[in-house]
């Protein structure tokens, strides 16, 4: 309800007040020299008042998808870790060229199903060292779709809960696609034999990684990050922090990796000023081309097929089962949240057998341990 004060000043001449009070709005005031001024001011600014009490989304009608995006990005993603940063952006620069311009009031169900039949016939781009785009002939996997769908549908639940400019999530009714993404393909006795010898005769950080992986069942990503820190001669332990699933975790060390890891340190009293990462490149940073493009190549020199280096970690996972190391060890040694993941390898697994983590260790080196000692 607008009020309309009227004041003499000490100079004698007389000043109109309107102070306009609506329940959950603030108090607007603003004073004119003339009343008539004072009314019309009055009556248009309530109206306009009321109006946005009452339609609160209506001045939101023409928001984009690249304002919401932005907005986005403004607030909610730089409370995400680094590498979730960089998907989402790799997303959702692909959403702004999509549907950037829709409004968002205009986004429906139907609209995102016709992004992800669109995402699903995405070429697969390959990196490069001069930050060309390359392509495939290959489209992204299913996986990679609903990655995408869920940094969309995660923008959408942000205007719905934080920003209240939209009362559903057009992503709730799109369904994902079907994910046949399970790997588990592991090394036989004299494939790891081989691709150790070779890996240690080409480079012996190298061939450490791909120990810490088979013998630890770590990820890439952890055993990159892995610092000196972190690494427990004392309790014969490695330590992987920030891990993919968001916990840190404490990994016994097998004898043999602690012999070559105690070993490797001693010979490299070289300490980095920047960091403390164990692999380490000459700029200081983790030392990745030696997994994304050393080890391929010497995967390939072994004459070993369908492999990766995620798959060492399988091959750990898969001889801990084949050795009658229960369903839970082999969780919380792979850091799985939840068995689900672990499930995988239950055809492998031996029930009622238990046997220390050493036992994995020594079946998985033991044709290597032969050549090494005789070579």
């Amino acid at each position: 309800m607008a009020v309309i004060q009227e004041r003499v000043k000490k100079n004698g001449k007389t000043s109109f007040t309107v102070i306009i009070r609506i329940k959950g709005h603030r108090t607007v005031t603003k004073t004119f020299d003339r009343k008539t001024d004072a009314k019309d001011w009055a009556n248009s600014a309530e109206a306009k008042i009321k109006e946005g009490v009452n339609f609160p989304k209506r001045k939101l009608q023409k928001l984009t998808m690249n304002n919401l995006i932005d907005k986005f990005i403004e607030i909610e993603l730089p409370k995400k870790k680094e590498k979730a940063q960089k998907e989402f952006i790799r997303a959702l620069n692909w959403f702004r060229n999509e549907i950037g311009e829709l409004f968002v009031r205009n986004i429906t169900s139907a609209t995102l199903v016709e992004c992800r039949e669109k995402l699903a016939k995405k070429p697969k781009e390959i990196p490069t060292i001069k930050n060309e785009r390359k392509f495939t002939q290959n489209t992204i996997s299913p996986a990679t779709v609903n990655r995408y769908l869920e940094c969309i549908s995660v923008v959408f639940s942000f205007a719905k809960i934080d920003l209240d400019i939209i009362d559903i999530n057009p992503m709730e009714k799109v369904k994902k696609l079907p994910e046949n993404n399970e790997r588990t393909r592991f090394l036989e006795l004299d494939e790891i034999n081989k691709l150790l010898l070779e890996c240690k005769k080409t480079s012996l950080e190298l061939y450490l990684c791909t120990l810490i992986a088979l013998l630890c069942g770590a990820r890439k990503s952890e055993i990159l990050k892995l610092t000196w820190a972190n690494v427990d001669f004392e309790h014969k332990m490695l330590y992987f922090m920030e891990t993919k699933n968001g916990t840190n975790r404490g990994t016994p060390m097998h004898d043999w990796l602690y012999s070559e890891l105690y070993e490797f340190k001693n010979n490299n009293k070289v300490r980095h000023l920047k960091n403390d990462y164990v692999f380490v490149n000459s700029n200081e940073n983790p030392n990745e081309r030696l997994i994304g493009k050393v080890f391929p190549k010497i995967v390939a020199k072994c004459g070993i097929k369908n492999f990766v280096f995620h798959d060492l970690r399988h091959t750990h996972a898969s001889y801990q089962a084949m050795d009658g190391i229960s369903q839970f060890i082999t969780q919380k040694t792979l850091g799985h949240k939840t068995p689900v993941m672990t499930n995988r390898y239950s055809h492998l697994r031996a029930e009622n057998l238990r046997k220390p983590i050493e036992t994995t260790g020594n079946t998985i080196l033991q044709e290597f341990i032969k050549s090494d000692i005789n070579s």
